[in-house]
């Protein structure tokens, strides 16, 4: 008699505001249909999916489901890989129930019932994982991300956020981008994009693995999850009417095609920043360039 796969299952009860819990009961018994023995674990506060994931590795799970958003993925991948390379491979199963859920857009699953009718028909697809290295605390730090990075504007947007407008809900999030833009942006970044050398200044850029961000903001029209690549995209030397102008088309990935706007794709990046820039990983801050950036071709399976 075949045996079900070793599974856990992490519930970020907190996700969507409460989004993954309301649907819970649900999601369970869906998968109970054909898994019959499932862990179930909590997510009561930040990091802790990073745990369940190092428990996952450490004690030879064959599956770890997610539910909440992209950032308790991102803690989980963190997690499995917090000791290096997994001894055998996990499957990830991920199914939306935050606020962003972005990275499940390439595959055209918004909703949390297509994630698990997808997991259940066994629909399995290899993809990039991104390694960094960067700065936290005069120390190096290395870790691993799925969907975006964001380098010096988005990072301080989202810290913002956070800090002191995370009442006012989606609002929040505007209110921070006109707060922060009103600063401007000053700095100077050498970028090293497969070897090749370039600087520029007053600008911000995204690597993104993916091609949504926020949710359905198309940041990186072109990116390919499977290609071995990321994509950059670089406001570059843009003043604040000129940033406004271009966010205002990041729905429909228009702004790539705005004269400022320039991308690239690599499999390698390095930055260095003058001033140091803020660091921002699938929703979760992280902390300062220098940044070392590889993919990791195919490194992950998904259920997706």
């Amino acid at each position: 008699m075949d045996r079900d796969p070793k599974t856990m299952l992490v519930l970020n009860p907190h996700a969507g505001k409460g989004k993954g819990l309301k649907a819970f009961a649900a999601i369970r018994e869906l998968l109970g249909r054909k898994i019959k023995t499932m862990e179930v674990r909590v997510s009561d506060y930040a990091g802790h999916a990073f745990q369940f994931g190092r428990e996952a590795a450490k004690n030879g799970y064959e599956r770890i489901f997610s539910v909440g958003g992209d950032g308790t993925p991102f803690e989980i991948v963190n997690g499995l890989y917090a000791e290096g390379r997994p001894r055998r491979e996990i499957e990830l199963g991920m199914i939306p129930s935050g606020t962003g859920n972005s990275f499940l857009r390439d595959f055209s699953i918004v909703s949390w019932r297509q994630a698990v009718e997808n997991i259940l028909s066994g629909r399995r697809r290899q993809v990039d994982l991104v390694e960094i290295t960067y700065q936290r605390d005069h120390k190096e730090i290395r870790q691993y991300y799925l969907n975006i990075l964001g380098v010096g504007l988005i990072a301080d947007i989202l810290k913002l956020t956070n800090e002191k407008l995370k009442g006012f809900g989606s609002l929040g999030y505007s209110l921070a981008v006109l707060m922060r833009l009103a600063k401007g942006m000053n700095n100077r970044m050498r970028l090293t994009i497969d070897g090749e050398k370039l600087e520029i200044v007053d600008s911000a850029l995204v690597i993104s693995n993916s091609k949504f961000t926020g949710g359905g903001m198309k940041i990186a029209p072109m990116a390919d999850t499977q290609d071995g690549l990321v994509d950059l995209v670089i406001f570059q030397g843009v003043n604040r009417r000129e940033i406004l102008s271009i966010f205002s088309r990041v729905f429909k990935g228009t702004h790539v095609s705005h004269p400022k706007v320039k991308t690239f794709r690599a499999a390698e990046v390095t930055i260095e920043s003058f001033p140091q820039e803020l660091l921002m990983a699938d929703g979760e801050l992280l902390g300062l360039t220098p940044l070392r950036l590889k993919v990791l071709p195919g490194e992950l399976a998904i259920l997706a």
